[in-house]
């Protein structure tokens, strides 16, 4: 509790580490984009599909590939069709 009984707020700050929210990385080889971070440089890491890749990957071990921007994208490669 701070002064004049306010509550609070249990938030990181908008970047840690360099690392913002939504950010595309790299993490041992697999893309992936930040969903959640920690004060103490530790991040939650998913793709788009929502499969975790790491809970708590560590930001010395990240490797940014793009700044978010206004929309999240994974480009995917499409099997051809064989007739």
């Amino acid at each position: 509790m701070l002064k004049g009984g306010k509550k609070k707020l249990n938030q990181a700050s908008y970047t840690v580490k360099g690392f913002r929210l939504f950010d595309k990385v790299e993490y041992s080889g697999i893309e992936g984009f930040i969903t959640g971070r920690m004060v103490t440089g530790y991040f939650v890491l998913k793709t788009l599909d929502g499969l975790t890749i790491h809970q708590s990957a560590k930001a010395k071990d990240l490797k940014l590939l793009e700044t978010r921007k206004s929309y999240l994208i994974e480009r995917r490669t499409a099997i051809p069709l064989t007739t």
